[in-house]
């Protein structure tokens, strides 16, 4: 960002103006220039970063949005391919020129007609009431972030919810199978999850065998280990360099992206010829704690809500480290079953640290706690301290 002014390749770019123009939420989805689309990340870098779309990049977009999304609903769509008889909901942050916000609004923009269809809906406001607006539009399609969609399954599980989505879209943090498993059964619709980013729309996509294709036609994903060395097929990256082929305006070549990417060379039963990757975003940290033997043992955020997931049953929560031996979980629970699910949590994370060598830990647990979530309205699951004390 330091070098934005520099590096777009239209003059009358300029990061101060983009800044004020973002700063006014009555501006979303509107043209910057009346040729921009303006969108912020973030900030994962503690960076916010700002990215323009010209109209050849979001042609592509839109190219691939509808020729590639696999449909959970396929005659459906062929008889209603514009989802002219569907209600859409996007949950998710609606103040700030996010991707999904701003994409979203140029939707509507574009065709007034889904105005009354098309709805957006504030995850940063309390749960009741977010759960009351979606009582009362009940969408048949929903789209948003693989947490929130975990947060929604609960409150079906509670009754708090009066209607159940056909389809259920998710994308911006990573999905486990034991998230999808939950949305699915208690929400009783399909789960199609996507890859994307600020820096690039629509990564890749499910196909009808749940497989995540890139689309390599359009962009370049290069998985690398920490040196910046690539990485053989079927091996996880620690980050995966980006380029994006559409992007003429602002262009990103080798863009350091922070995901970790596993890229198959095997061919996918569906024919695509576009690779299938598997995908574990930045999101959460790695905790470091003290080991038995006065070595430090690192925790994997992966491992870790995987233990949450399949050995709790707990799906909607943020734990954060306080020190070396002290552990924070919050649970978003107020019912009756709270005491129990955070005695499994408890239990099944205790059980994980000594298994890993830790010395010890101690859990504080805090019930019917909202999960703090960023501007963009993802959460951070797994938090480490700030700066932890090193020997």
């Amino acid at each position: 960002m330091e070098r934005f002014d520099d590096w777009v390749t239209d003059p009358q770019l300029k990061l101060a103006q983009l800044g004020a123009f973002i700063a006014d939420p009555r501006r979303i989805g509107e043209a910057y220039h009346g040729k921009y689309l303006i969108w912020e990340s973030s900030g994962t870098s503690h960076e916010p970063g700002i990215f323009v779309q010209d109209a050849q990049t979001l042609a592509v977009y839109d190219a691939l949005e509808a020729l590639r999304r696999s449909a959970p609903r396929p005659l459906q769509r062929w008889f209603d391919p514009m989802l002219l008889t569907e209600r859409i909901a996007f949950v998710g942050a609606t103040s700030g020129h996010f991707a999904s916000m701003v994409s979203m609004q140029r939707v509507r923009q574009l065709n007034p007609w889904m105005a009354q269809s098309l709805r957006c809906f504030n995850i940063l406001q309390a749960i009741p009431s977010l759960v009351e607006e979606l009582n009362a539009f009940a969408p048949t399609v929903i789209a948003t972030y693989p947490t929130v969609a975990a947060l929604l399954a609960d409150e079906a599980c509670r009754g708090s919810l009066h209607f159940f989505p056909k389809e259920l879209w998710t994308g911006g943090e990573t999905l486990s199978p034991a998230v999808r498993r939950r949305v699915e059964l208690a929400l009783r619709c399909s789960v199609n999850n996507s890859y994307g980013a600020s820096e690039f729309m629509s990564i890749g996509w499910e196909c009808g065998y749940g497989k995540m294709h890139a689309n390599t036609d359009w962009l370049i994903l290069e998985p690398v280990d920490e040196r910046g060395r690539p990485v053989p097929a079927g091996q996880r990256s620690y980050s995966t360099l980006l380029t994006n082929l559409a992007n003429h305006v602002q262009p990103l070549i080798r863009y350091d992206l922070g995901d970790q990417v596993t890229v198959h060379d095997d061919r996918c039963a569906c024919g695509s010829s576009l690779p299938v990757i598997e995908v574990q975003g930045r999101s959460d940290d790695s905790l470091v704690m003290a080991g038995r033997d006065g070595q430090r043992v690192t925790l994997l955020p992966l491992a870790l809500t995987t233990v949450l997931e399949d050995d709790a049953g707990a799906f909607d929560f943020q734990l954060s480290q306080r020190d070396d031996h002290t552990l924070v979980l919050r649970l978003n629970l107020h019912d009756a079953q709270a005491a129990t699910t955070m005695a499994r949590c408890c239990t099944a994370l205790e059980n994980f640290a000594t298994m890993q060598g830790v010395a010890s830990i101690s859990v504080i647990a805090e019930s019917g706690q909202l999960i703090p979530r960023g501007r963009s309205g993802k959460a951070q699951r797994v938090v480490a301290r700030p700066n932890p004390t090193r020997d």
